[in-house]
């Protein structure tokens, strides 16, 4: 799969794969701070997804490629440079997610006026938005899950009858849209957080510091 050009892959099995990804957002955010924290809340969403995370994965396959097969912007990179190619993927990976992360922080913080996270009081911090420490862990996430999961996951979905994988890919796109989209209008609206729920964990929590909230 990373070396296949956008326009030959099937939309709809790119479109759940990215479902599937939103949802890995979603529980990994929420393991993370469980973890840290002591407790699992509904991430300002009404729907167990954080689309970000599909969004994400979509935008770096059309820019990045895979680590087997890297790109720049559909440009694969030349073969003479193959050793090279993982490297240089984890470090485009950290790239975007520094850039990412400072985007949409900045965003929110212009928008909203409230602080979505805070990575200030992370070692090697750039703004408060992202870390040297944190961007290194989100890069190692994506090569692994770019190089070893992307293809045989959306090769399942491949898998599936061309009708049913259409119907849910636009029936997932639609609602995971929809949530977005009224969560990101009722935190501009109230200047904070949409918290629907939260289920308290406290013998779980090992850093009441840690600023991902």
């Amino acid at each position: 799969m990373g070396g296949m050009i956008m326009e030959e892959m099937n939309m709809w099995a790119l479109c759940m794969t990215a479902v599937v990804v939103s949802f890995l957002g979603f529980a990994v955010e929420n393991l993370w701070i469980c973890l840290t924290k002591g407790y699992m809340d509904n991430r300002n969403m009404c729907l167990p997804f954080l689309v970000g995370y599909g969004m994400a994965m979509s935008g770096l396959l059309i820019l990045l490629g895979t680590p087997q097969n890297p790109c720049f912007l559909g440009l694969p990179l030349p073969l003479e440079y193959e050793r090279l190619h993982r490297p240089l993927y984890f470090m485009g990976a950290m790239l975007c997610v520094c850039a990412g992360e400072v985007a949409l922080g900045k965003f929110v913080e212009r928008t909203c006026h409230f602080y979505w996270w805070d990575y200030s009081k992370i070692p090697l911090h750039i703004t408060r938005y992202t870390s040297l420490p944190t961007s290194t862990l989100f890069a190692c996430a994506i090569t692994v899950f770019m190089d070893h999961v992307l293809a045989p996951l959306y090769g399942y979905f491949l898998s599936w009858d061309s009708e049913s994988l259409r119907a849910a890919a636009i029936v997932m796109t639609l609602l995971l849209t929809g949530d977005f989209l009224y969560n990101a209008c009722l935190m501009y609206q109230r200047q904070g957080m949409i918290r629907r729920w939260r289920v308290d964990m406290p013998r779980f929590g090992l850093d009441r510091n840690c600023t991902r909230c």
